[in-house]
């Protein structure tokens, strides 16, 4: 045993090392003052030291006791010849281990070592066994509750951070201050009911930490009859209830999951399944426990299963798979095979999911054949048209010996009379008959597109010449007008256009191939219909000029360059000026005049009459107003129609607004139309009869020229016939023009019907139709077309020559 000796007077502290040493004891050094005391103690740690309260001037020994106790945690037996109650009570605040009165018997001293070192052993199995237990409930996160029954006090200590948000400490709560944390309210009023009872504690509660923080807590407690006390442990199992709270969802996923779910071992043999898994496959799963899922699952892509369980990407691998029931029929399937790795990363399990596809896939069949099919004939659409023009294409580049293929525009004749005339359930019905007829003539490798309403367009798969395409397109205009019996006991029969153009002979993309094989179907439609033509680089000269002139036309009302001409009407009796007609002229700033032949057709094809038509109705209204101001009475002013104005809703009403807006009476107007505008259905001849009702005259222009019924002139409501120039021209050498003019003069009549003769420029021609009783005329016989200017001087002269 090493012992110190702390004593002021040297002999006494010399003679006690010798008597120490001779009972065996190590003497580690002897101090002779406060400070020294402390030093030595803390370098030579010894077991035991013998302090002498009184050091004289080397200062105070219990002041040096209290700090080798305190902080060094050593044993002090005190050596002093003083014993008096001061003395005694100031030295016991160090605790010590024993009071020695001098002179000192070395047998008392003996003893009093002896019980103090043996002392000192308890006390360090003590604490060394209070520290374990401290360790161990700091590891295992674990507090200590102790309830005093008759305190009604909770005396707390160990692990505390997470439940009372404080450190591992021991404090007092009240019973009222520690149950208020429960949140439940009937757990806590069991809880006081069996703290109160000293029954047996074992609950798990929700726990409000005073921050507002929500645990679960675990108490387990007793009541100890000798302590008279409740003793338990405390402990925050949150992770726990939260694990199982997890492990109950995830039971339920496992088995309500319309997945199918496998666990596998390491080995990837079956450990277990879900009922999804039966339920898909057929199979139980007794009976595939223990195998693999490349033994009775997957069936034709065993290659990617087996490249995926040999991966090393711990990350989930996910594959489409074909896999196999349990009656051996075949199913696609998404499948996912996911590693279970361990808290130390060592892989113990796989799980694998696999879902059934096939109706997925089948959709996905279902919705590519709509986003590439016409809905009406199951023909391909513009996607698949672009789709198989890239393939071609592309083979075309690769494959110069059979790459080439050809592309046909196919454009039904006169479809939208079939439409307006017998309704769009009929037109669907023609149109499906059609695209039948072409399925059964094409070849296998060609494919047929509509491109929307009367529309067709044809690829025709490695082409080898131009008289192949020919021949093909005289089939296809044969079939085409076979006549077509529809289900509402109708016969109907249609013609069509084609244009042929070929790659690469004709075309170097895909747009530029479609725009030729549409180019040359416009030739065969300007030709006669019912026929086709073939791409050639003039009809590209023509297609470019029609497109120049239509783009012009386009910003021919915003340039100012479209003027109103009025040809007068003359009384041939008396040569006086009875109305006159507007006729539209074009002057183009770079082409200079462009002829009406030319562009009235273009502007009705791609609809630009409707604002043009607009525009003659608002001039010729603005210019009437003119002249009506300066006191000139110019007659009947007679503006053209086409068909596609009187068809539009509101046509007439918007004829009167224009009236009234600039003043002038409906009777002034006369509208012409063409004998074409009567076959357009209904929607014009409301139009007429609501013109007519407003006191607009009607005249049917070109008569005689067209194919209408004669017998609609009744059913109209029509002011006027006009003979077209065609009879006039030659009326006095051909007989026929002779007899057809005097028809329509002699009808006219009969009907109430006012006659104009248009294009007369001869004396003869004007005797002859005055012999016929035809009394106004156009021509240049009296005047010409005339700017609006030039027709009000003339109206001046006139005037000035009747007042004279």
């Amino acid at each position: 045993m090493r012992v110190q000796i702390v004593e002021d007077e040297l002999i006494f502290a010399y003679d006690l090392q010798q008597s120490l040493e001779s009972l065996g004891y190590s003497v580690t050094g002897i101090a002779s003052s406060e400070r020294q005391a402390i030093e030595l103690a803390r370098r030579e740690r010894p077991d035991l030291v013998l302090m002498d309260i009184n050091l004289g001037r080397g200062g105070d020994g219990t002041r040096a006791a209290e700090e080798v106790t305190k902080n060094l945690q050593l044993p002090v037996i005190y050596l002093t010849a003083n014993a008096g109650d001061d003395i005694l009570e100031k030295a016991i605040k160090a605790a010590p281990y024993g009071y020695v009165i001098k002179p000192v018997h070395i047998v008392e001293l003996n003893a009093t070592i002896r019980a103090a070192l043996a002392r000192v052993n308890e006390e360090k199995k003590t604490r060394r066994a209070e520290r374990r237990f401290r360790l161990a409930m700091e590891a295992a996160h674990f507090g200590v509750m102790e309830f005093d029954v008759g305190r009604q006090q909770i005396e707390v200590d160990g692990y505390l951070e997470s439940i009372f948000e404080l450190p591992s400490q021991g404090f007092t709560v009240s019973r009222d201050g520690f149950l208020r944390h429960i949140e439940d309210v009937e757990v806590r009023e069991k809880t006081t009911e069996l703290l109160l009872s000293g029954k047996m504690i074992q609950v798990c509660v929700a726990w409000r930490c005073n921050g507002g923080e929500r645990i679960w807590l675990e108490i387990h407690a007793s009541y100890f009859t000798e302590e008279d006390r409740v003793v338990g442990i405390l402990r925050d199992v949150s992770e726990r209830i939260e694990a199982e709270e997890h492990l109950r969802q995830a039971a339920v996923v496992f088995e309500t999951t319309g997945d199918g779910i496998l666990i596998l071992d390491r080995e990837q043999r079956v450990c277990m399944a879900n009922k999804a898994f039966e339920r898909i496959t057929g199979w139980r799963v007794q009976d595939v426990l223990g195998q693999r899922p490349d033994d009775f699952l997957h069936a034709s892509r065993i290659g990617d299963r087996r490249r995926i369980a040999g991966s090393d990407d711990p990350d989930s691998v996910q594959v489409e798979i074909t896999c196999r029931r349990r009656d051996n029929s075949l199913f696609p399937a998404w499948e996912g095979l996911s590693p279970v790795i361990d808290r130390v990363g060592k892989l113990t399990h796989y799980v694998l999911t696999f879902c059934d596809i096939s109706a997925l896939r089948s959709v996905e069949s279902r919705l590519t054949h709509i986003a590439l099919h016409d809905a009406l004939t199951g023909l391909g659409n513009r996607h698949q048209l672009d789709i198989c023009l890239r393939h071609n294409i592309a083979r075309a580049a690769t494959r110069t010996e059979d790459g080439g293929f050809g592309l046909l525009v196919i454009d039904l004749d006169g479809f939208k009379n079939i439409n307006d005339s017998l309704g769009h359930a009929v037109g669907d019905e023609m149109l499906v008959e059609i695209a039948r007829r072409f399925r059964s003539t094409l070849r296998q490798n060609d494919v047929a597109i509509r491109m929307g309403g009367d529309e067709f367009l044809i690829l025709l798969d490695k082409l080898r010449s131009i008289d192949d395409a020919k021949a093909l397109g005289r089939k296809l205009l044969a079939l085409i007008s076979e006549p077509i019996r529809t289900s509402v006991g109708q016969t109907v029969s249609a013609t069509a256009s084609i244009g042929i153009a070929l790659f690469p002979e004709h075309a170097d993309s895909a747009d530029e191939l479609v725009q030729a094989a549409d180019t040359a179907m416009y030739e065969a439609k300007s030709a006669g219909r019912n026929r086709s033509a073939v791409f050639s680089q003039s009809l590209a000269r023509r297609a470019l000029e029609r497109l120049q002139l239509e783009q012009g036309l386009r910003q021919a009302i915003v340039r100012g360059e479209l003027e109103l001409q009025w040809q007068p009407v003359i009384d041939m009796r008396d040569g006086r000026i009875t109305g006159a007609e507007a006729l539209l002229r074009w002057n183009h700033g770079a082409s200079g005049r462009i002829s009406p032949e030319r562009f009235i057709p273009l502007a009705e094809e791609t609809g630009l009459i409707l604002p043009i038509g607009d525009w003659v109705l608002e001039q010729a209204c603005r210019n009437a107003a003119e002249w009506k101001a300066l006191g000139l009475e110019a007659g009947r002013l007679a503006i053209n129609v086409s068909a596609l104005q009187l068809q539009q809703d509101g046509y007439a009403e918007g004829v009167g607004e224009a009236l009234a807006r600039h003043g002038l009476s409906p009777t002034m107007l006369e509208v012409e139309l063409t004998e074409s505008s009567l076959q357009h259905g209904e929607a014009v001849q409301r139009a007429l009869h609501k013109l007519r009702a407003l006191g607009v005259h009607l005249a049917l222009d070109d008569f005689g020229t067209g194919f209408s019924s004669l017998s609609m002139l009744k059913f109209l409501p029509l002011t006027r016939l006009k003979i077209d120039r065609s009879f006039i021209r030659d009326l006095a050498t051909d007989p026929n023009d002779m007899a057809i003019t005097r028809t329509i003069a002699v009808m006219a009549t009969t009907l109430g019907l006012e006659v104009t003769a248009e294009g007369v420029e001869t004396e003869i021609q004007r005797t002859i139709l005055l012999g016929l009783n035809v009394h106004e005329v156009q021509g240049w016989l009296y005047h010409p077309a005339l700017p609006a200017a030039k027709f009000a001087e003339l109206l001046q002269s006139a005037a000035d020559a009747q007042a004279r």
